[in-house]
């Protein structure tokens, strides 16, 4: 069995009627907690994932736009899209 990547020994979600959850991690020590609110079942996944285990590999650089798929493609389906490159100095001004 694999070491855990955390420090978190419990996790507890309370599932409100409106279908947000909130979820609470007691950390390790015992006052580190973590606490936080999401809109839905995918947010308190992905909220859970985030705190408790490591990326895969290429998530982060995917998360930050680094994807190789073509903006117009990207924000039809929801895909973060690259950061927009820095505007060129102007030459002689």
């Amino acid at each position: 069995m694999a070491d855990k990547k955390h420090k978190y020994s419990h996790t507890h979600i309370v599932h409100h009627k409106d279908g947000s959850h909130t979820v609470h991690h007691e950390h390790e020590d015992g006052k580190s907690h973590k606490d936080y609110a999401v809109a839905d079942h995918d947010g308190m996944i992905d909220g859970i994932m985030d705190h408790t285990s490591e990326p895969n590999e290429g998530e982060a650089e995917a998360e930050a736009g680094n994807h190789g798929i073509p903006p117009e493609h990207a924000a039809p389906a929801g895909i973060p899209a690259a950061p927009a490159p820095a505007p060129a100095p102007v030459q002689g001004a």
